[in-house]
């Protein structure tokens, strides 16, 4: 098949997915679609089915394409067993692979309905700069989550101060990703966003994991002090 009819039976799953993506990880090794005799890809199902594993552990695991890399080489040597299951086991952060949001239009009442919260609470935190709406004044499913992670967080007594704090950490060590990952998705050469993206994935996945390390060992010190 075609990377057109590829696409169309990607992106049900994976919306945000692009030829530049399929071509960016063709160039990786990680795919190796035939050629026709004037060049054009043709892809098979076994093809189709790579693809989706590879995006499906790229979003649900947050895994490096080397780490992926090899578990495909595992694969095609036989020494392990692709299992892609239905019920896969909640990543450990969001949202998808770090990209944004699936576009939604969101008022605030359809947060607080599907956060399960009131219009006041979800106005506190957009005025706390916790969530921010668009230019029109809407909101995505992002949103959602960070008003849904914050209330649970004031139920054990964080409150907006806390929270600020929480935001600024988060605005800090986004800032520092962005300084390694900004100048190379500004460089030349085709697959250069889809590099950014990557070693956004890799660093993002690193600081959320020492930050939680840090934040444990620091509590179990404050516990036994």
């Amino acid at each position: 098949m075609s990377i057109g009819v590829v696409l169309e039976q990607l992106r049900g799953e994976f919306p945000d997915v692009t030829v530049s993506k399929i071509r960016f990880l063709e160039s990786e090794g990680l795919i190796t679609p035939k050629r026709t005799a004037s060049g054009y890809r043709r892809f098979t199902d076994g093809d189709v089915e790579r693809l989706r594993y590879i995006l499906v552990t790229q979003r649900d695991n947050y895994l490096p394409l080397k780490v992926i890399r090899e578990q495909l080489e595992a694969m095609d040597s036989g020494a392990v067993t692709a299992i892609l299951s239905a019920n896969r086991a909640a990543p450990m952060i969001s949202p998808e692979n770090f990209r944004a949001p699936v576009i939604t239009r969101l008022t605030d009442s359809d947060v607080a309905e599907q956060a399960e919260t009131t219009e006041d609470s979800v106005l506190e935190l957009v005025e706390a700069n916790i969530i921010t709406p668009d230019g029109a004044g809407y909101f995505t499913a992002d949103d959602v989550q960070v008003v849904g992670t914050a209330l649970a967080l004031k139920e054990f007594g964080f409150d907006i101060r806390h929270l600020k704090s929480l935001r600024n950490t988060a605005h800090r060590q986004a800032g520092l990703i962005g300084q390694v990952a900004a100048p190379v998705a500004m460089s030349k050469g085709e697959g250069a966003k889809q590099r950014a993206e990557e070693l956004s994935q890799q660093m993002t996945a690193l600081v959320v994991s020492l930050h939680a390390s840090l934040v444990k060992t620091s509590l179990r010190e404050e516990l036994d002090s």
